[in-house]
């Protein structure tokens, strides 16, 4: 973090630098052409083939310096921007490692026979998750990928989601309105109709955005009464002729803002519904990267100690890494949550019917007699039920 907000600053400094420079030669240029127009009025109402007098003269050749001078200084400018752009990329180099191979030094067992499969079947996947079937088709072909399922779930939800960032609810609330029974104490239908009541409001008027608010709000007034209050407020300003919203309405009457918020809330609450994860194995192991790779080189620049030196020496992460809300936690072995012990061949997870994921000794310590509760959520379950988890 320390190292983005050291390039941002230089970057705002380039940035502040090329806004004076251009603001100051677009009043140089305007005032040369100004003057150009006066002196052109000026001279045309002579008769043509008429010597210039003094005065018009002088005037000509002053204003011929002018226009060098402002040439020069222009040109000057121009190259202390470009050594200020430079000092940027400096500033790149000087707080972002370029190389991390000294904390993956296996990174080309990704491109054997063996792995590259696989990592071409994970980028497959990603790209039909994120709806590019065109794209995640073309790859396939050209790769000769084989055992990658082109539709899913989560592309579904992903146009869903796309859909909402561009301000249509639509798509999302005929999907959640066919799991009302399973959202009802979900923030999500009231988010739905709250976005589809004001586009209805800028697109056909404030009477039908009022009509449509009394069908759907009342069975939400409970649980969302502060944020409807607010929606129903903000209506006033879509009214043709209204001034500019107070700033605790201006959220709401952004679509794009708004479609934003809706569209994180709509994938959030469908994959926790269908039990899907929210990211990709690519993405998830994409960010994991991204947050362990400075850490890890860190650690391995500063400590020597051999029994850390060690760590490195095993194609096991040393540590889990916390993906954000979304991500969860990821390591490249699973532990068991509740003995805190890595999985073996002998100790391998199982997946309960809840689908919590604990190891087979933890199941064994856990079961009593011929059930089983969950260490994490009330259901009762039969040992027996559980499955092993095998990861490719």
């Amino acid at each position: 973090m320390d190292s983005c907000v050291g390039v941002e600053q230089d970057l705002d400094k380039a940035i502040l630098k090329f806004n004076n420079i251009n603001d100051h030669t677009n009043r140089a240029l305007e005032d040369i052409i100004s003057q150009v127009e006066d002196l052109r009025k000026e001279l045309s109402k002579q008769p043509s083939n008429t010597p210039l007098t003094s005065t018009q003269a002088m005037a000509v050749t002053d204003l011929a310096g002018s226009v060098k001078q402002n040439v020069v200084q222009m040109s000057t400018d121009h190259r202390e921007l470009h050594a200020t752009v430079s000092r940027v990329g400096k500033s790149i180099d000087r707080h972002f490692i370029a190389d991390y191979a000294s904390v993956a030094p296996k990174a080309e067992t990704f491109c054997n026979d063996t792995n590259r499969p696989i990592m071409e079947q994970a980028i497959a996947q990603h790209l039909y998750r994120q709806g590019l079937e065109d794209v995640g088709d073309t790859f396939v072909a050209e790769a000769k990928i084989t055992g990658v399922e082109r539709t899913c779930t989560f592309a579904l939800l992903q146009r869903f989601a796309v859909a909402l960032a561009e301000g249509e609810p639509a798509p999302a609330l005929h999907w959640a309105e066919r799991r009302a029974h399973e959202l009802h104490n979900s923030p999500l239908p009231f988010t739905l109709h709250r976005m589809q009541a004001l586009k209805l409001a800028r697109e056909q008027g404030v009477c039908a955005a009022i009509e449509y608010a009394r069908r759907q709000f009342p069975a939400h007034a409970a649980r969302h009464e502060r944020q409807l209050q607010a929606a129903v407020c903000a209506l006033a300003w879509c009214t043709p002729g209204a001034g500019p919203a107070p700033a605790i309405y201006q959220h709401l009457l952004d679509p794009k803002a708004l479609g934003a918020e809706a569209a994180e809330l709509f994938i959030k609450e469908a994959c926790g519904l269908l039990r899907l994860a929210p990211l990709s194995p690519l993405a998830g192991a994409v960010l994991a990267g991204a947050r362990v790779l400075p850490a890890l080189h860190d650690i391995r620049a500063k400590m020597s100690h051999p029994h850390v030196i060690a760590a490195w020496s095993d194609d096991e992460l040393p540590f889990e890494v916390d993906l954000g809300e979304d991500g969860g936690g990821y390591h490249s072995v699973f532990a068991c949550p509740i003995l805190r012990q890595q999985a073996s061949e002998q100790n391998p997870p199982m997946r309960l019917l809840c689908g919590h994921v604990i190891s087979r000794d933890a199941l064994n310590k856990l079961a009593i007699s011929a059930k089983l509760k969950c260490p994490y959520c009330p259901m009762e379950q039969s040992p027996a039920e559980a499955r092993q988890i095998y990861f490719s």
